[in-house]
C-alpha cells in the first residue's frame, strides 16, 4: 500500500480508498499522528468506513470519519473523474460534497482516494473496567461519568451472560492527568454498586471485539440503534424484560457515551423479527433512531423513492436552470398575478405586522455587511416566527413563482443575502429559540438565534459551543450554517458543520424535512443535512438545528510570540502542528497590521516586528500548563524575539488586546476596507502572504494580512478611501488577484464567508467544469425552478 502523502505540518494524509485503516495507522505512527477512527472489526478499508460514516470504538471522544474527510477523488458512472473538497480545514466554496460523502445518500460515484485531517496520538491512555449489577446500571454510571469533567475517549458497555453489566472507562491525556482522573472514576464508582475489575495483561477491549465480530458475521437478525443517553437505562431494562417474555437470547452491547446499542438474536425466527421490530419502535418512541455505524440501514419505500429521485437528478444530463438574469420572467409572473393578490396571500401567513412592503423598510434589507450591491428590488420581506409559517410562505412563493432570499443578521461579507428582483426575503430573526439538553449535551436552536447567545446559554450549563466567527455577537446560527462559519477556535474544534446533528428545513415547494439523528451524527440522512450546511440558502431554508456541545474547558492560557520575519512565524506554525500540539486558537498578524495597532494603542511592540502569533491552549489544567510551556519553547526555537505566557485573566486580556483592536486600527489608515477570506494549505501560508503583500505595491493600495494560522484561513484586508474614485477603481482588480493567489497555492476562494455574488465569477476556475456541473445538478434536484437565492454561489450553466 502506498500512502500518497503525509503532511505532518498540515495534519493531512491522502490515501487510496482501498487502504485498510490498520495499515493507515501503521503508516502514520512514526509521525505520532492518527486518523482517530478505530473500528472494532479488523480489515475495514477507508471506503468501508466512509460508506457508513463509522466512528469506531473511540467515537465518543473523536466523532465519526465524516468530521475528518477533507477531499476525495471519485469516478462518476460515465467514467469521468471528479475531485471534491480540498486540503484546507475551512472550505466555504460551493456545496460541501466531500462532507455529504459520509454515509452518502447521493451516490455521486466510486471513490478511489481520500484526504483526511489527522489528530496527534494521545500522550497516554488509561482504562478502568467496572462491573455493575445490570446493564441499565452500567448505562446510568456512564451518564454520570460523561458529566464528571473527565478526558473520556470511550465508554463501551455490554450485558454479561449472568445479566450483569460491564462498563469500560477509557481516558486519554498526560500521565499526571490520568492518575488524577482514574482516581475520580474509582470514587464515582464507589458511590454506586459498581466494582472495579482487573483489566489483565491483554487488550481490555477483547470482549467488544468478539461481540462486534459475532454481530456482523452472523446472518441472524440485528438492530443498530442510537438513543438519548438518558433513555438507555429504561430501554435496556425493557429490552431484557421483553426478551425474557419471548424466551429469546437477546445480545445487547454498545457505546453508552454515544448512546449506541447493538441488538442481536442468534436464530432468525418470526418471534425474533417481531421482538426487534418492537424494540426499534420503543427506541423511536424514546427519541432514538437507526445508526449507520455498522452499515447503512434499509429505508422505507417512500424515503427510497425520494433518494432515488435525488440520485437520478444529480447524475442526469444538465438542463438549464432559471437564470437570475431573466428578470422579465419574474416581473411578468408578478404582473400577471397581481402584486396585491400575492401580498394578501403572504399576509395571511405571517400577518400584517410581519410583512414589510414599504420601500423605506425594504431598503434595510438591500445589502449585507459587504460592498455587494442588490441584484434588484425585493417584492416584500416576511418575518416568520415558526417553521410552519416558513413552509406557508414557501408554498405561496412556489405558487406565484417568486424567488426566495433568506436573511439573518445581514452580517455576511459576500453578498449572499442581497435581494433578487421581485424576491420574497425571509428574515428568520424571530426563530430565535434556544433549548439546551444538558444530559445529551445538545442545543436545539432556531435559525435566528444569535451565535453568542447560544454560547452563553451553553456556558451557564457547563457546556461549550466552540465555533466563534468574529461576528458572533451579531450573526445568527442560520447565517453560520449558510456559510459553514468557523472562527479562531476551529483549528482544534472544527467548524459549524462538525457540530450539526440534525436540521429542520423547508424545501422549495414548502415541504418540511428533518434530516439527521440529532444524537450522534450517524443517522441515515446525515449526509443530506451536511449538504445543506454551506449551501447559502440555495437548496433549502434551514429553520432549526440541533447542535452538538462539548464540556466547557476548565482552564485556558494564551502565549504570545513576536517574530522579526513573517517566514519564521509561519515556519513555527508548521512546527507546532507537527509536534502533536493542537492549540484551540493560533492567530497570525503581519507587520502592517501590527504597525497599525501599535500606532493606535501604543502597546510598546518592538519596532520592525515582522509578525505576531497568539496561541491559545485550553482544557484540563495539567494539559494547559504543559501545552503553554511547549508552545513557548517552540516559538523560541523558531526564532521569536519575544515570548510571553499569560499568568492571569488580566494577562490574557492584554495579550488579545492587539487582535481585538485590528478593525479600529485599520480605519485610521483608510476609512474603508474590503475584508477577504481565503483558506490555503498550512504549508503555504508564508508563500501566500508574500504574494498578497506584493499586490499592495502593484495596485497602490495598503493590504494587511491577519487570520487563523492554525487552519490556513487568511483575511487579507484591502484598505481604501471610497471617496477617492481612483482608489475605488483599483479595489476589485486587487481582490481578484488575491483570489487567484489562493487558487494557485491549492487553496480555496472562501474559508467561512461564502461565495454569494462577490466571488461568483471565480467558481468555474475554483471547482472545474465537472464538479460545477454536478453541483448544478444537485441544485436542480432540490430547486428545479432555480428560485432559491438565485444568482448566488453557482454561476449560470
Amino acid at each position: 500500500m502506498e500512502v500518497v502523502a503525509v503532511e505532518p505540518g498540515a495534519l493531512l494524509v491522502t490515501a487510496p480508498a482501498t487502504t485498510p485503516i490498520e495499515t493507515l495507522h501503521e503508516e502514520l505512527a512514526p509521525y505520532r499522528l492518527a486518523l482517530p477512527i478505530f473500528p472494532l472489526v479488523p480489515g475495514l478499508t477507508l471506503a468501508d468506513l466512509v460508506a457508513c460514516n463509522a466512528g469506531g470504538r473511540r467515537r465518543f471522544g473523536y466523532g465519526t470519519i465524516g468530521r475528518y474527510l477533507r477531499a476525495a477523488q471519485l469516478t462518476l458512472p460515465d467514467g469521468t473523474n471528479l475531485s471534491i473538497g480540498g486540503p484546507t480545514i475551512k472550505r466555504a466554496t460551493g456545496y460541501g460534497l466531500h462532507r455529504a460523502l459520509a454515509a452518502s445518500q447521493l451516490d455521486l460515484g466510486v471513490a478511489h482516494e481520500f484526504t483526511f485531517s489527522l489528530r496527534p496520538l494521545p500522550a497516554d491512555r488509561a482504562t478502568t473496567l467496572l462491573h455493575c449489577p445490570s446493564l441499565a446500571e452500567a448505562c446510568r454510571l456512564a451518564a454520570q461519568l460523561v458529566h464528571a469533567g473527565l478526558a473520556l475517549s470511550a465508554l463501551p458497555v455490554a450485558e454479561q451472560p449472568d445479566g450483569t453489566g460491564a462498563l469500560l472507562v477509557e481516558l486519554e491525556g498526560l500521565s499526571a492527568l490520568l492518575v488524577r482522573q482514574v482516581g475520580l472514576v474509582r470514587e464515582i464508582a464507589a458511590d454506586t454498586a459498581a466494582t472495579v475489575m482487573p483489566v489483565g495483561e491483554g487488550d481490555p477491549w477483547h470482549q467488544w471485539y468478539d461481540l462486534a465480530a459475532a454481530h456482523l458475521k452472523s446472518t441472524a437478525l440485528r438492530r443498530d440503534l442510537t438513543l438519548p443517553r438518558s433513555a438507555l437505562p429504561a430501554f435496556v431494562a425493557r429490552a431484557r424484560t421483553l426478551a425474557t417474555r419471548y424466551r429469546l437470547p437477546l445480545t445487547i452491547w454498545g457505546d453508552a457515551g454515544v448512546g449506541t446499542l447493538h441488538l442481536g438474536l442468534a436464530t432468525p425466527t418470526d418471534e425474533a423479527e417481531q421482538l426487534l421490530r418492537i424494540l426499534q419502535a420503543l427506541a423511536t418512541e424514546a427519541g432514538g433512531t437507526i445508526t449507520t455505524e455498522m452499515g447503512m440501514p434499509t429505508q422505507d419505500a417512500e424515503h427510497n423513492l425520494m433518494l432515488a429521485g435525488l440520485r437520478e437528478t444529480a447524475l442526469a444530463p444538465l438542463s438549464p436552470l432559471l437564470s437570475s438574469s431573466d428578470l422579465a420572467l419574474h416581473e411578468r409572473l408578478v404582473r400577471q398575478t397581481g402584486r396585491e393578490q400575492i401580498l394578501t396571500t403572504l399576509r395571511s401567513v405571517v400577518g400584517e405586522t410581519y410583512l414589510l412592503t414599504r420601500r423605506e423598510d425594504l431598503a434595510c434589507y438591500d445589502q449585507d455587511a459587504s460592498i455587494a450591491q442588490p441584484l434588484g428590488q425585493a417584492l416584500a420581506v416576511a418575518l416568520p416566527a415558526t417553521t410552519s409559517e416558513v413552509a406557508g410562505l414557501m408554498r405561496a412563493a412556489a405558487t406565484y413563482g417568486l424567488p426566495v432570499v433568506v436573511r439573518g443578521a445581514g452580517s455576511g461579507l459576500a453578498g449572499g443575502s442581497t435581494p433578487t428582483p421581485h424576491a420574497l426575503i425571509l428574515g428568520l430573526n424571530r426563530l430565535d429559540q434556544i433549548t439546551l439538553d444538558k444530559e445529551q449535551m445538545v442545543a436545539h436552536v432556531g435559525a435566528g438565534a444569535i451565535t453568542a447567545e447560544i454560547q452563553r446559554a451553553a456556558e451557564t450549563r457547563g457546556l461549550f459551543y466552540p465555533p466563534d466567527p468574529s461576528s458572533q455577537t451579531a450573526s445568527t446560527i442560520g447565517g453560520n450554517l449558510a456559510c459553514n462559519a468557523g472562527g479562531p477556535r476551529c483549528v482544534k474544534y472544527g467548524v459549524t458543520s462538525d457540530y450539526v446533528l440534525a436540521v429542520t428545513a423547508v424545501l422549495a415547494d414548502g415541504t418540511i424535512v428533518r434530516w439527521g439523528d440529532g444524537l450522534a451524527g450517524q443517522g441515515a440522512e446525515q449526509s443530506l443535512a451536511q449538504l445543506l450546511v454551506g449551501s447559502e440558502g440555495t437548496l433549502a431554508v434551514i429553520t432549526e438545528v440541533t447542535l452538538r456541545l462539548v464540556p466547557l474547558p476548565p482552564a485556558r492560557r494564551t502565549t504570545m510570540a513576536l517574530f522579526a520575519k513573517l517566514e519564521d512565524a509561519c515556519a513555527t506554525v508548521e512546527q507546532i502542528m507537527a509536534s502533536g500540539l493542537v492549540p484551540s486558537a493560533l492567530e497570525l498578524m503581519d507587520d502592517t497590521t501590527l504597525a497599525a495597532v501599535e500606532a493606535y494603542l501604543h502597546l510598546g511592540l518592538p519596532p520592525e516586528t515582522g509578525a505576531m502569533l497568539l496561541m491559545l491552549s485550553d482544557g484540563e489544567p495539567e494539559t494547559v500548563a504543559h501545552d503553554a510551556e511547549a508552545l513557548a519553547a517552540l516559538a523560541r526555537t523558531g526564532g521569536a524575539r519575544l515570548v510571553q505566557v499569560a499568568q492571569s485573566a488580566s494577562d490574557e486580556a492584554k495579550l488579545w488586546k492587539a487582535r481585538r483592536a485590528v478593525s479600529i486600527a485599520l480605519a485610521r489608515i483608510r476609512p474603508n476596507r474590503l475584508g477577504e477570506d481565503i483558506a490555503v494549505p498550512l504549508t503555504r501560508i508564508a508563500e501566500s502572504v508574500r504574494l498578497i503583500k506584493a499586490l499592495a505595491e502593484a495596485h497602490q493600495l495598503p493590504i494587511v494580512v491577519f487570520g487563523h494560522a492554525g487552519d490556513g484561513n487568511l483575511h487579507p484586508n484591502i484598505l481604501f478611501d471610497a471617496r477617492d474614485p481612483a482608489e475605488s477603481a483599483r479595489i476589485w482588480p486587487c481582490a481578484e488577484a488575491i483570489f487567484r493567489i489562493a487558487l494557485a497555492v491549492d487553496g480555496t476562494l472562501s474559508g467561512e464567508h461564502g461565495i454569494g455574488t462577490l466571488k461568483l465569477a471565480f467558481m468555474r476556475e475554483a471547482l472545474g467544469a465537472t464538479q460545477l456541473a454536478v453541483q448544478h445538478r444537485i441544485k436542480a434536484s432540490f430547486d428545479p425552478g432555480g428560485r432559491l437565492n438565485p444568482g448566488k454561489v453557482l454561476p449560470a450553466p
